[in-house]
């Protein structure tokens, strides 16, 4: 008999993990293994998809392999006990990746199908995603993409077959391309979530070089610093060119300051937003006469204006380059923006118009406060909120390449405090051209 990654996958959630999860999410066993027959092929139908492109498998490969080194099929019940909250808010990052701005529509017709709540929907979506990853690397034989590819690749027959009655994903689907794009590809593995597992990090083989790194980690640990200004998205290119090198410890040098400075302030009481310390006043002279500003030494403005007129600044493709905004905010729960945001906001404008072949893309956070799905849904209207203002205020439509919600993930800080929870509630921009 061939072999099915559909079996297989249902073979994974046992009768006892559907009673754990049921239990977990207040919902009845029988809705519960109602919405994993639907959540199954989804999944994987997204999987084939993204596959059918070069870079789609080479993001899945690498996605797979985390899933793998992580162990993330020893320890599944693990997603509906103590540590769940952490785990599932991971798989939400994966989830959000995978189906992008239909989501929404995802976890609305998969809840409808089975009688569940949305949140308990998205919980199991985001329990799926990593195990099926994780089973996809266990029956690819070690093929690396190409044989991720093929193997997905044999299963659409049976993927389609497993689709229930009554569950028309091509409503939501339809011509699907998911954007894998901004999942952290190396992210770090926690082994105290996955138990009697040896984790073996990314480019082990490189060890031999390791007098050479503790030359150069001091630089290297400082572009880190400068470059994701707080939104990491992933890990430094290790095999970079000396000239390269010496030009991002250069341009540090002098920033690291503002980096540090520009976390420091305090929250506002009537508002729960965090309020930047900007430090001093100072003046931004735009290029080609496109005017000046006067904005705070440590404001998003001033960072974004030295990234880009600096000829050294290197755009980082694998992490991003990202600007927290230290005065774009919104009225609480909602994604209105606040008219004190406005001043900021035409600032951005008249920025990315004096760089006319800069490009930006938006990003909208929260703290974990809260269900991860109805935190990316929010972070989602905000980023795009953002978007539509600043092109509202004269942006050039082909100066936005897009906007992502990250809901809780990648916090600037502590969740556990007040004042953590404030800072991680936030848009940021990140430079993608300049």
């Amino acid at each position: 008999m061939s072999f099915n990654l559909i079996d297989a996958a249902k073979g994974l959630f046992t009768s006892e993990l559907i009673n754990k999860a049921s239990s977990y999410l207040g919902e009845s066993e029988t809705s519960v293994s109602k919405a994993m027959s639907g959540i199954l092929p989804t999944v994987l139908s997204g999987l084939v998809n993204k596959t059918s492109t070069h870079e789609g498998a080479g993001t899945v490969a690498q996605l797979v392999n985390n899933q793998q080194q992580a162990g993330v099929l020893d320890n599944l019940g693990g997603f509906f006990g103590n540590e769940g909250g952490s785990l599932l808010n991971k798989g939400a990052g994966l989830l959000s990746g995978l189906f992008g701005h239909r989501l929404d529509g995802v976890t609305g017709l998969l809840s409808n199908f089975a009688g569940l709540r949305s949140s308990s929907t998205t919980s199991l979506l985001s329990m799926a995603v990593p195990a099926i990853l994780g089973l996809i690397g266990k029956h690819a034989n070690n093929g690396g993409a190409s044989g991720i590819t093929s193997l997905l690749s044999s299963q659409k027959n049976n993927i389609a077959a497993a689709v229930p009655s009554g569950l028309n994903l091509s409503t939501v689907l339809g011509n699907f391309g998911g954007d894998l794009s901004d999942i952290d590809l190396n992210e770090k593995v926690n082994s105290a979530h996955y138990p009697n597992k040896t984790v073996e990090k990314p480019g082990g083989a490189l060890s031999f070089l390791l007098p050479l790194l503790l030359l150069v980690a001091a630089a290297m640990g400082a572009w880190y610093l400068f470059g994701g200004n707080g939104c990491n998205k992933g890990s430094e290119a290790i095999a970079e060119g000396a000239d390269s090198l010496q030009s991002k410890t250069e341009q540090v040098a002098g920033d690291i300051k503002d980096v540090v400075v520009a976390t420091a302030g305090k929250v506002d009481s009537l508002t729960g937003d965090f309020v930047y310390d900007l430090g001093k006043n100072i003046t931004i002279e735009l290029p080609d006469n496109a005017g000046k500003l006067e904005v705070g030494e440590n404001s998003t403005e001033n960072k974004l204006y030295q990234f880009l007129s600096n000829p050294h600044s290197v755009i980082d493709t694998v992490k991003g380059n990202w600007f927290e905004f230290t005065n774009v905010k919104f009225k609480t729960g909602s994604s209105d923006i606040t008219d004190a945001s406005m001043a900021q906001l035409k600032n951005i404008v008249a920025i990315a118009k004096a760089y006319p072949t800069a490009q930006f893309k938006l990003g909208g956070y929260t703290d974990n406060t809260g269900s991860a799905a109805a935190n990316i849904a929010l972070s989602q209207k905000r980023a795009d909120a953002v978007v539509v203002m600043l092109k509202k205020l004269g942006a050039a439509p082909a100066s936005i390449s897009g906007a992502k919600g990250y809901g809780p993930e990648w916090p600037l800080a502590d969740n556990t405090t007040e004042e953590g929870r404030a800072k991680n509630r936030r848009v940021a921009v990140n430079v993608k051209s300049k």
